[in-house]
């Protein structure tokens, strides 16, 4: 039983966080009120732009490596953003780093 639900695929492969590089376009502060959630939209230099969801595990650090509060990351920050897609499709930031 243990090979054929292996073969299956039911295990999970644990996924690696994902890497995005670019300029903030914006942040978004959580608001129950409002029911919005924290996100960060970033721009690449190719012209991307995709927004990430920071949650309550999301780390955040400045150029000193440093951790730092979402207030504090602002528009046209460079970011380094390491994230996850979650099952709804919906990319989860793992950390966002300012390097300036």
């Amino acid at each position: 039983l243990i090979s054929f639900s292996l073969a299956q695929g039911t295990q999970v492969p644990v996924q690696k966080p994902d890497k995005f590089i670019g300029t903030v376009e914006s942040v978004t502060m959580a608001d129950a009120i409002q029911g919005t959630k924290s996100e960060i939209v970033v721009v690449n230099k190719a012209n991307t732009k995709m927004s990430f969801l920071v949650i309550t595990t999301t780390t955040l650090y400045n150029a000193k490596g440093e951790t730092i509060g979402l207030e504090k990351i602002l528009k046209g920050n460079e970011v380094n953003v390491k994230y996850k897609k979650t099952v709804e499709g919906v990319y989860e930031a793992v950390s966002v780093k300012v390097t300036k």
